[in-house]
């Protein structure tokens, strides 16, 4: 039985075009965050802003998903995806043509960063909802796979538009950029209009409340630990994308060889993602959570050691493919804990859970640095990354004891 003593539901298998419809998806829309966000940045830096105000960009993105992710999701599951899908490449266009048209001023650029989070998050949260409500209870740890690695595909793609001809030593093509983006919008809202809402059973969630909904979720048993281990999961990417870069200036590590280990990353990251399903049948879900999220913890404890560059590059890549098993896991737990009525709520709970972990984590640990160097922030995510672990496996023992009441079949 599920959360709500309700047998387990079979649900139709979508088609292979609403399937890759909702994958290009994925990576349109990361494809445009990621190539977005930095380029903000430097047309702050180029209007006069300082880097303080940097900062502020940062929070202008984040805050708009803390305050909307809850109301949004329980919306989606009253209305179906479709709508969210909608509204957020329109945000995105709205965004695009504010960064265009704005003149290059700093409080216009800061309203296109909340257009931005906006749409990325309706966006987001649309997809997550839609791969959820059309999964079958055992395909989830592979369906989210495959998601996840579309998004990591969109999340190497958008920073390459960096690379752009027509920019400065300094500075990238701002505005071909923008256009660009501009263009992928349009693509993302056509694709957003073909994509159908999922059917879902009638469900009391539906008509609930949206704070009682989020209380009943949170006492569902594994849920909160799975939305800790997911939001710290996420944040040691941060901070390894982060940090990465001054390990290498304080220890003098040239910087292609510091691209070689965050490319060494991504890609085995999502190299990890295309074969999620099988390894959760070889190895189990719960041992692999674990057992994934232990071993990224003892990769980023060893950063803190002065290795040799080709072992540093080894446990990049360790990282990176150990790391990319745990994001896609949670999800398919949270969507599996979740009833069916609430699966959208779920997954904004997790992703507010996510920007929250986001904001708090590397502030506090990057602190470390002030008295331990960069070593000590390794060394602090490392640890984090152990108490993770340990939620995972009481997320896995949860599940596993509400899967062995159910029935068979």
């Amino acid at each position: 039985m599920n959360a709500s003593g309700q047998a387990p539901r079979q649900v139709p298998r979508p088609g292979r075009l609403a399937v890759a419809l909702v994958l290009a998806h994925a990576v349109v829309i990361q494809s445009i965050t990621f190539g977005m966000r930095p380029t903000l940045s430097y047309a702050v830096l180029d209007a006069g802003g300082s880097q303080a105000l940097l900062g502020v960009l940062v929070a202008a993105f984040a805050v708009p998903a803390l305050i909307l992710a809850l109301p949004a999701g329980h919306i989606i599951d009253r209305t179906g995806e479709r709508a969210s899908l909608i509204a957020g490449a329109a945000a995105l266009i709205a965004a695009v043509l504010l960064a265009l048209l704005g003149g290059g001023a700093v409080p216009v650029l800061l309203l296109a960063t909340m257009f931005l989070g906006v749409g990325q998050l309706l966006s987001v949260i649309g997809e997550q909802a839609i791969v959820a409500n059309t999964t079958s209870r055992g395909q989830f740890d592979s369906k989210f796979g495959h998601f996840t690695f579309a998004s990591s595909l969109g999340q190497t793609i958008g920073p390459l538009l960096l690379a752009l001809p027509g920019g400065t030593l300094e500075t990238p093509p701002i505005m071909a950029i923008f256009t660009v983006c501009g263009a992928l919008a349009v693509v993302l809202l056509g694709i957003s209009l073909f994509i159908k809402s999922s059917k879902r059973a009638p469900s009391t969630g539906q008509r609930a409340r949206m704070l009682p909904s989020v209380a009943a979720l949170l006492r569902t048993p594994g849920l909160l630990r799975a939305l800790l281990a997911g939001s710290l999961v996420l944040a040691s990417v941060d901070l390894f994308l982060a940090y990465l870069p001054a390990l290498g200036h304080e220890r003098g590590i040239a910087a292609g060889m510091v691209s070689a280990m965050l490319v060494a990353r991504s890609l085995f990251s999502m190299f990890s993602r295309l074969f999620l399903g099988p390894m959760v049948k070889a190895f189990g879900r719960r041992r692999l959570m674990v057992s994934s999220i232990a071993l990224s913890s003892v990769a980023l404890l060893l950063f803190a050691l002065p290795l040799q560059l080709s072992i540093l590059i080894m446990l990049a890549a360790i990282y990176g493919f150990v790391i990319g098993t745990c994001q896609p896991i949670t999800m398919s737990w949270i969507a599996e804990l979740a009833d069916a009525g609430t699966r959208g709520l779920a997954m904004s709970l997790r992703l507010a859970s996510n920007r929250l972990g986001q904001t708090l984590l590397p502030t506090a640990l990057g602190a470390l640095s002030a008295v331990a160097g960069v070593g000590g922030v390794f060394i602090g995510t490392g640890i984090m990354l152990a108490g993770a672990a340990w939620s995972g496996a009481a997320v896995g023992q949860a599940a596993e004891e509400e899967s062995a009441d159910e029935p068979a079949g």
